[in-house]
């Protein structure tokens, strides 16, 4: 078949056949560079959500702090109460 083809026409094909391949080229480069971009977005969206995680987590963690340091100031109370009642048999015990 490519003997029968003009000579004249050879050159014409071969810079058809590239512009073709070409153009399809950039139509699947720019596919995929879309489905690059709307990976970029998710991988953002995913970093949003551990950044509130993180936050949340630490709201939490705070709050706990809180109440356990309200508790060790009550038993730190108790503790000073008791030893002061101690202190003052012991007080009472050497009197004697």
């Amino acid at each position: 078949m490519l003997n029968q083809l003009n000579p004249a026409y050879v050159p014409l094909l071969t810079f058809l056949g590239t512009l073709l391949i070409v153009a399809v080229g950039i139509l699947y480069n720019n596919s995929r560079i879309t489905d690059f971009s709307s990976r970029i977005g998710d991988v953002k969206d995913l970093i949003t959500g551990v950044k509130d995680l993180i936050k949340a987590e630490a709201r939490v963690t705070e709050a706990n702090l809180g109440r356990l340091e309200e508790k060790i100031d009550k038993v730190e109370n108790l503790l000073l109460t008791r030893l002061a009642d101690h202190d003052a048999r012991i007080r009472r015990l050497e009197s004697r």
